[in-house]
């Protein structure tokens, strides 16, 4: 629904740092600057200032960082309300037990319910 490559986007400008993103992100830090790159050329727009001191958001990694937050929460909270839409339809109890507790007192209870 969106473009994968802004939730790097959002690590590195919190972590600060290429190497620590790729460490979140369980891939290689070569990994994170050419996704990085790839967004960068997509968009047309520098959105870090790389010195030997870090990295440092420009203007525009500014503003993309905190759209991206609001696009990717966006999607998200569109994924669950489409899921909650389609719950709405049906008659669907879901109950959770565990076998380390006994659901004995469940299971009288679905004898109930099943009746109704």
């Amino acid at each position: 629904m969106y473009n994968p490559q802004l939730e790097t986007f959002i690590r590195v400008a919190d972590a600060g740092s290429f190497n620590k993103a790729a460490e979140e992100s369980f891939i290689t830090p070569t990994a994170v600057i050419k996704q990085i790159n790839l967004l960068e050329d997509s968009l047309g727009v520098k959105l870090f200032d790389r010195t030997h001191r870090g990295l440092h958001l420009t203007k525009a990694g500014h503003s993309l960082y905190q759209d991206s937050k609001y696009i990717i929460q966006y999607c998200r909270d569109s994924i669950t309300r489409a899921k909650n839409a389609m719950q709405e339809d049906s008659n669907i109890i879901r109950i959770g037990s565990s076998p380390i507790t006994p659901a004995q007192l469940l299971m009288e209870l679905w004898s109930r319910v099943q009746a109704l």
